[in-house]
Order: C-alpha cells, then structure tokens, then sequence
C-alpha cells in the first residue's frame, strides 16, 4: 500500500475516533459523550444527576464505608469474638452489592493486613464487577470515585488507564450515564484531560501495579 493511501487511512481512522467523542464544557463540570455514553467529571459534592447505583471504595472488612455514626449493639464480649471469628472477609477485588436507592456498591480494593492495602489488579478487577453490576441491573446511572485514591495512593493517570480499558472492551452500553466522583475542582480538569486522551487514542493500557 502506497504511503498516500496510509496517510488517507490513518486520517479516517483519526475521524472515526473523533465521531466517538464529544467533548462538553460546562462550570465545575466536564462532560464527555463516548460511544453512546455520557462520562461527566464532577466533584463529589456536586452531583450532575440522579443515582441508580453509587460505588464506595472499601476493604475486605467493610469497614471504610461503615457510617461512622453507627453505634454497634450491646453485645457481651465473648459472643462478639466468636461471631467474629465466624466471619468470612469479602475477596479482593469483589463488589457487593446493596440494595437501596441508590443502590450501594462496595469495591473490595484494600486489604488492611497488606501494605500497602491496596493493589491495582484489585482495582481492575472490581471495576469489571461494577459493570457487569450495571448490566446485570441495568442502571442507567452510576456515581464513580477514583478507586485507591481515597485510602491509597493511586495515580488518576493509572486508574483512568483500567477504566479505559474497561470501557472499551464493554459491549454492554449500561450505565449511560456516568459520573467520575472527583475530590474537588482542581481535580476536574486534570482528570477530565487524561480520560478524554485514553478514549481518544483507543489504544490498550496497563494500569501501575
């Protein structure tokens, strides 16, 4: 094939990608329409829609998402050691799921007896759970934080590059509309740019360990 036809078909496939994404500007928020869904970058505080379904980062013991209110029963302590030595640690890299509205789905990405607590196969793992939660339920929109950022020190760049890569090799277009849950809006723009380069380029990447 002719240097000239590779450039024409390179170019296409440039064009085609840009058909894919759409980019939208708007305040504390950026707002990205990729392949039939939208991806809005947010900070938590400010939520863009209603919830079906919103992700917590947590541990083997659910113990970082536990309402820190709650005040445990009045159990006598030998019963509560033996209940305890009964109970079985969710797996790394699991999702459970809660019902409610929204609906509660915990990210099993640290184990506290590890250090770090945190791994990003674990994070890869429990970002394909989620979405094959959202197919399974068919939610239609979905609250997302950084996972391994809120109680581990996992880069934006390596996350986004495991959600990339989940995304892409979805068929499933559940959930339509998805909001990445930032900390604050600093963090909105330099996530929004990273992501927006990963879905550009359609190429594969590998998350940090």
């Amino acid at each position: 094939m002719s240097s000239t036809n590779n450039r024409g078909h390179l170019g296409g496939d440039r064009a085609q990608r840009r058909a894919l994404l759409k980019v939208v500007d708007g305040g504390r928020t950026r707002r990205l329409c990729w392949q039939g869904r939208t991806i809005i970058v947010a900070p938590a505080d400010v939520p863009p829609f209603d919830l079906d379904a919103r992700v917590f980062e947590e541990d083997t013991f659910r113990i970082m998402s536990a309402d820190p209110q709650w005040a445990p029963p009045e159990v006598h302590p030998v019963r509560l050691m033996h209940e305890l030595q009964r109970y079985e640690a969710d797996p790394p890299g699991s999702v459970v799921v809660q019902a409610g509205r929204p609906m509660r789905l915990l990210a099993i990405v640290h184990d506290v007896n590890c250090d770090p607590t945190w791994r990003a196969a674990w994070i890869a793992t429990a970002l394909r759970q989620i979405m094959q939660a959202a197919a399974r339920f068919h939610l239609q929109s979905l609250g997302l934080p950084l996972l391994g950022r809120q109680h581990g020190r996992m880069t934006r760049t390596s996350f986004i590059d495991l959600l990339a890569v989940v995304l892409r090799n979805r068929r499933s277009r559940h959930p339509r509309r998805l909001w990445l849950m930032v900390s604050d809006t600093t963090d909105v723009e330099v996530v929004f740019r990273i992501l927006r380069d990963r879905l550009h380029s359609c190429r594969r990447v590998q998350g940090d360990p």
